[in-house]
């Protein structure tokens, strides 16, 4: 038999004798808190082990390893503890974040010391916050019916809202379905406020006076893909999984996500062949024109560039002309 301590409550699970992990993971759940609570177990010598209540000398906790998504509680006497996860730190990375503490057991001169590690997962492009009549809203929150504030006008009924999940290993088989990062600050100043994750595809609005003289017109939608630049403004490559939103209006819209101007969904710009029946056969009963191809659901909000086009924007702008 040896001295050993153990978590034997809450959500963790065991990977070993001193190691152990848990999952906050945004995207099943609101959940911010995951706890439990470690003990003095002995263990057999056939694998097993008894538990013998908390140790004379109780136990120390370490901080953190990253102290900014989120705070640590604890007992010194019982073992229990409660991690808090800081949910809009979280987001603000961007990406999915791991925290981790060690705790120590004392029993007289023994001590034996556990790793506990805490997988937060926010599947990004999820957490995008969009702006509405009611303040900014967390794009799988939004729901049909829901007021968003739109550039052109007011605030704009939600028709209709679908997803589209790709795993890690449709995204390895192409490289080209990577989101597109932009940092704070990339279209701006304070523009997006955080960082914002957008499908390649995915067309931003630029005012740029540069777009008058090449294509006759100020303001334009451009691909993200086609403003992928060496420093604010990057495919995003590092990630497991992603989920795209598509916001549907009754017709083409420029909405604010996470401060950045943004299109909305138009279908006509879409292959409706990506997806699948089901969503096909609800679109069409939303909006039957669409039955007839692109034309039906009208015009875009903006004039929109060709990758070669918009890659001309993309380059470090010279001073206006006076």
């Amino acid at each position: 038999m040896g001295y050993n301590i153990s978590d034997v409550g809450g959500e963790v699970t065991s990977n070993g004798a001193d190691q152990w992990s848990g999952t906050l993971d945004l995207t099943l759940s609101n959940a911010s808190t995951i706890s439990g609570d470690f003990d003095r177990v002995y263990l057999t010598s056939g694998g097993g082990g008894f538990n013998v209540g908390d140790p004379s000398g109780g136990y120390t906790f370490s901080a953190l390893s990253n102290p900014a998504f989120g705070t640590l509680r604890f007992g010194p006497t019982n073992g229990n503890w409660t991690f808090t996860a800081d949910w809009d730190a979280i987001r603000a990375t961007g990406s999915d974040q791991v925290v981790s503490f060690v705790v120590v057991g004392h029993q007289g001169t023994n001590a034996d010391d556990d790793t506990v590690t805490i997988n937060l997962l926010i599947c990004v492009a999820r957490g995008t916050w969009v702006e509405t009549e009611r303040g900014s809203v967390a794009v799988e929150d939004l729901r049909r019916g829901d007021r968003v504030c739109t550039m052109d006008g007011p605030a704009k009924p939600v028709r209709w809202i679908g997803s589209k999940k790709l795993s890690a290993s449709e995204l390895r088989a192409d490289p080209d379905k990577y989101p597109i990062r932009f940092a704070p600050g990339a279209l701006g100043e304070n523009v997006p406020r955080r960082p914002l994750l957008v499908s390649p595809q995915h067309r931003m609005y630029l005012h740029d006076w540069r777009a008058e003289l090449l294509f006759g017109e100020e303001q334009v939608l451009v691909p993200a893909k086609a403003l992928v630049n060496d420093h604010s403004i990057l495919r995003e490559t590092g990630i497991d999984e992603v989920e795209y939103f598509h916001i549907l209006f009754d017709s083409h819209e420029i909405i604010f996500t996470e401060g950045a101007a943004t299109e909305s969904f138009h279908p006509g710009h879409y292959a409706m062949s990506e997806f699948d029946e089901a969503v096909r056969d609800e679109l069409f009963s939303l909006f039957p024109e669409l039955r007839d191809g692109a034309p039906g659901y009208g015009q875009s909000a903006r004039r929109i560039l060709r990758p070669w086009e918009a890659r001309l924007l993309a380059m470090e702008k010279p001073e206006r002309p006076s």
